[in-house]
């Protein structure tokens, strides 16, 4: 990707591109970030496997109500 740092917006780039890489970037497009995140918890430790399920690591993670509501609040649709 060439990135020189690990600004907000570098951190979002890299988002991105992980979110590509599974394949779920139309799912998130289309507000279906139920199957979106269930999809990316297997890559990214700090999300749930979804609604009232722990994530899927041996870590603390984002209650998904919680990572919804953000999602929202950040312009994100859901269905």
């Amino acid at each position: 990707m060439g990135l020189k740092d690990f600004t907000p917006e570098t951190q979002d780039l890299i988002a991105v591109s992980m979110l590509s890489g599974l394949g779920i970037t139309d799912k998130i497009k289309d507000g279906d970030i139920e199957a979106g995140v269930s999809q990316a918890s297997k890559l990214w430790a700090a999300l749930p496997e979804g609604p009232g399920k722990a994530g899927r690591h041996n870590q603390p993670y984002v209650e998904f109500k919680r990572f919804a509501a953000a999602y929202k609040d950040a312009g994100g649709t859901t269905k």
